[in-house]
């Protein structure tokens, strides 16, 4: 077993112990929709959307670009300044536009959401704002140091963060506060909260990993760092679109008419949807460094290799627990709220999503970290593009199907466009002969579950169906990946 590989499994170890403590995000949907109601809970999921898409824009770029520079110069005797230079402008950019948007917020996000949106959506979003616009300065902070660390190949304290104190401290005081408001205000302070000891946290962290006195002595003699600056600006665009591209079919549903309970029922299972996409976190966060630097060592057949065992690894976890998630669909839906009383439908529309995304779109990683974040820009203004003009002509004519359907076009068109760059333009090859037996049993399963709801129906809506076809799909999937001949990865 190569280094890389072995390194590629310990990481990913650790990120599946931060995927497990994601297993309250699902319980979270459970109690906000039960205590606060889905009304509430539709007014969050916008405003949360909103709330990601501007930390997209002010940090993304420079998060990545901490994590390449540390990458590259943490294990350099000499390269302490250029670490903490490009640490320093990470943290001075990120914060201090975060800073400027509470600013603008305050004097135009009123106006600003109230020429989108009805009277009464929009002052239920103002009232979210108000209180989780704060977290944004916080959230900057927290995400550069995580980055910092896994440029360390410090893999433990993301997944701690983000896998387990992030969703179970969005639970308990989702629920803490209930018993104090009710109402839009209660939810609004759980969140604020929660980043408010994400931060304490973070800020420990880096007393323990890295250095105050060099990060102060960086900003004292402060210095822009063109280079960073040139990949992030571009890179905090590109992944602003990226997440507007995932989350613009709920922006724009109340547009289209749509309330916050429809819109709260439809959040809750596209975030069903997305927690599938953290299986590829799994593998994702530790396999960055590892390209920076096979790729600034031209080692590109190495590169293509882990590429694709990695890929095919994500895909033969992700591919059953999409299926699982089509067969217990309706049952999902109804646990997070009894009052569910619309088709579920759209989930089917939905799941191409995740398949999409955990199957390829690791090759974004790959074009992200070789540096060409302007490439990648142009990828996600297009499709960005094209999602909001397909969310246009598809939600009037089929509501919340049409907006699931936008998104997974807009994925499939992303993904379509990172494997050919990552192939031409980073010298990176995803190889068939790799990836193709999960694919290819995951093809099998979803005829068999096709075959008996064509010919067995009344069956097929049933609760013993669902646990029988389950069975099936986890057996199929064992056996792949413990017989050498049918997988051998």
């Amino acid at each position: 077993m190569s280094t890389i590989t072995s390194e590629l499994k310990k990481g990913a170890l650790v990120n599946l112990i931060g995927v497990i403590g994601k297993m309250a995000a699902p319980t979270f949907l459970i109690v906000v929709n039960r205590l606060y109601g889905a009304e509430v809970f539709g007014i969050y999921i916008t405003t949360n959307i909103a709330i990601e898409i501007i930390i997209a824009f002010l940090t993304s770029g420079f998060k990545d670009g901490a994590l390449i520079f540390v990458s590259k110069f943490s294990s350099d005797s000499d390269g302490a300044k250029q670490l903490y230079q490009a640490l320093s402008n990470s943290f001075a950019w990120s914060i201090g536009l975060s800073l400027l948007t509470l600013i603008g917020f305050f004097w135009f996000g009123e106006f600003f959401l109230s020429i989108f949106y009805e009277e009464n959506f929009s002052n239920y979003l103002v009232i979210m704002f108000q209180f989780m616009i704060f977290s944004i300065p916080l959230m900057a902070f927290e995400r550069i140091v995580l980055a910092a660390t896994q440029g360390l190949k410090i893999m433990k304290y993301d997944a701690l963060n983000n896998g387990w104190l992030r969703p179970l401290s969005l639970l308990i005081f989702s629920i803490l506060f209930w018993y104090i408001d009710s109402s839009f205000t209660g939810l609004a302070l759980a969140y604020l909260s929660t980043q408010l000891l994400l931060f304490i946290i973070s800020l420990v962290i880096f007393s323990k990993e890295l250095s105050w006195k060099k990060l102060f002595t960086a900003c004292k003699n402060f210095e822009i760092n063109k280079e960073l600056v040139g990949f992030a600006i571009p890179q905090n665009i590109n992944m602003t679109l990226n997440r507007f591209i995932t989350g613009i079919d709920i922006l724009m549903l109340p547009l289209f008419g749509f309330g916050p309970k429809i819109i709260g029922f439809y959040g809750a299972g596209t975030m069903l949807i997305r927690e599938i996409r953290s299986i590829k976190l799994i593998f994702s966060s530790a396999f960055s460094p590892h390209i920076v630097r096979l790729h600034h060592k031209g080692e590109f057949n190495e590169l293509s290799k882990h590429f694709s065992s990695t890929s095919s690894w994500i895909a033969t976890l992700s591919i059953p627990t999409i299926l699982l998630m089509a067969i217990f669909k309706d049952w999902l839906l109804i646990i997070i709220s009894p009052d569910f009383n619309i088709s579920s439908s759209f989930m089917f529309f939905l799941l191409p999503i995740p398949y999409l995304y955990c199957s390829f779109s690791l090759a974004g990683n790959v074009v992200a970290m070789t540096g060409h974040s302007k490439l990648i820009l142009l990828n996600s203004i297009t499709v960005a593009s094209l999602n909001f003009l397909f969310n246009y002509l598809l939600i009037p004519k089929f509501g919340l199907q049409g907006a699931a359907l936008s998104s997974s076009i807009a994925m499939f068109i992303l993904v379509s466009l990172e494997l050919i760059e990552a192939r031409y333009v980073a010298s990176t090859v995803l190889r068939v002969k790799d990836i193709y037996r999960p694919h290819l049993v995951g093809l099998l399963c979803l005829f068999i579950i096709f075959i008996t709801q064509m010919f067995f129906p009344s069956f097929s809506k049933t609760l013993e169906w669902q646990i029988l076809m389950s069975m099936i799909i986890v057996g199929l999937f064992l056996i792949l990946r413990t017989n050498k001949k049918l997988l051998s990865t």
